[in-house]
């Protein structure tokens, strides 16, 4: 291969390398995998060994600390540019890797590796093992190199997957707050796995808000794509919404639109959308199976806003109806997930511990802050998803 190909073919790898978003981490799963090869296999050392620009790392090791080590000076970078397996069986009297350190200084003597590729075919990752002993492996050791190489292979690819389907997931929801006047409108999502079921969103047109959550049943991928479709189709009723058309109409209408892929997948969402009239606070609203909404008000009281009205896709010919209330200046508003019920000490009687903590936060990013970090000390169950609607209180 000429040079300007092998300078091709390098950064189309590096490129690959990146987007598994793993720079740098080492994590429990890749470890359980090489401490399986060291085990099944009867070697010193294992690992999985990621080449990124001049440095190596390891997402996985067994039997070493894994530091990071320069690139050229890893059995691993000869694999790469071998693209295919590799076994060493006495490493002093093999020209390509008798100069390493591993081997004049650590007293590495074999050496077996299998490179791990992405669906395109770039090698992202090498799996390999390690050991003082010189020696070979027969047919049935080869098998199961491969097979673990296989597993590591998955969950490495499948990781990065999975990380850009976050990324891609958290565009498309709102990138800021809003504030306007007297209003601020904010919003966080935290899914448990890697992508979730939640989905919120929120805009201004005509002098009017328009917020939505919703909450599909289940978690991960598949619940991930329903939720981005249920938040196009709100999106889509916005125009109508913020002219004042009646929300049970333009809910009854995404239902309608996504009932028949709902009942494909078995699947349901529960539902929250809300328009306030940011002139004098008016807010029409459907709550379709959700029931977690309430306002803090400027006095201190709690209102939950709730109806009878079932989740989207359970009847196919089922209807919704709009609501109302009213934010007063100095009134909180904020819609959640269940999720968030996990959280808490008292989920029966939610609407009084988390009442205490909107009351407590005079902003939103400081509400949702909390929010988050509940999440995290606590170790989420669900995606925890929730949206702010806070209007200022009246100058004194």
């Amino acid at each position: 291969m000429g040079h300007d190909a092998l300078e091709t073919t390098e950064r189309r790898r590096q490129r690959a390398v990146e987007s598994l978003g793993l720079t740098g981490r080492r994590e429990e799963r890749f470890d359980r995998i090489a401490r399986l090869a060291r085990k099944v296999l009867d070697v010193e050392w294992a690992s999985i060994t990621v080449l990124d620009h001049d440095q190596a790392w390891f997402p996985g090791a067994g039997g070493f600390p894994g530091r990071p080590v320069p690139r050229d000076e890893t059995f691993c970078d000869r694999t790469t540019s071998v693209g295919d397996l590799v076994v060493v069986p006495d490493a002093t009297q093999d020209p390509r890797f008798s100069d390493l350190p591993a081997v004049s200084e650590m007293g590495v003597r074999s050496y077996a590796g299998v490179p791990l590729r992405d669906p395109a075919g770039n090698i992202v990752a090498v799996f390999c093992i390690y050991d003082r002993a010189v020696r070979s492996l027969d047919e049935e050791e080869v098998q199961t190199l491969e097979d673990l190489a296989a597993w590591a292979q998955q969950e490495l690819v499948s990781s990065g997957e999975m990380q850009r389907a976050g990324q891609v997931q958290a565009s498309m929801l709102p990138a800021k707050p809003i504030r306007v006047g007297e209003w601020e409108l904010n919003g966080t999502c935290v899914p448990a796995l890697a992508v979730g079921g939640d989905m919120f969103d929120y805009a201004v047109g005509n002098g009017v808000a328009h917020v939505g959550l919703g909450d599909v049943m289940g978690k991960g991928t598949g619940a991930a794509l329903l939720g981005a479709g249920v938040r196009t189709a709100l999106r889509g009723t916005h125009d109508a919404v913020v002219n004042g058309v009646d929300l049970g109409i333009t809910v009854t209408q995404v239902a309608r639109s996504m009932t028949p892929d709902l009942m494909r997948a078995e699947s349901f969402v529960t539902l929250f959308e809300a328009a306030v009239d940011l002139d004098d606070g008016f807010v029409r609203y459907v709550d379709a199976g959700m029931g977690l909404c309430l306002v803090v008000r400027a006095d201190g009281t709690v209102d939950r806003l709730s109806s009878d009205d079932l989740p989207l896709g359970v009847l196919p010919d089922d209807h919704w109806s709009e609501q109302s209330t009213t934010l007063a200046p100095g009134d909180r508003l904020l819609l959640f997930s269940d999720g968030l019920l996990d959280l808490i000490d008292d989920p029966e009687h939610w609407w009084q511990p988390i009442g205490a903590l909107v009351a407590e936060h005079d902003d939103t990013t400081n509400l949702l802050s909390a929010i988050v970090r509940l999440a995290v000390e606590r170790s989420q169950l669900d995606d925890v998803t929730a949206v702010a609607v806070y209007r200022r209180p009246a100058p004194a």
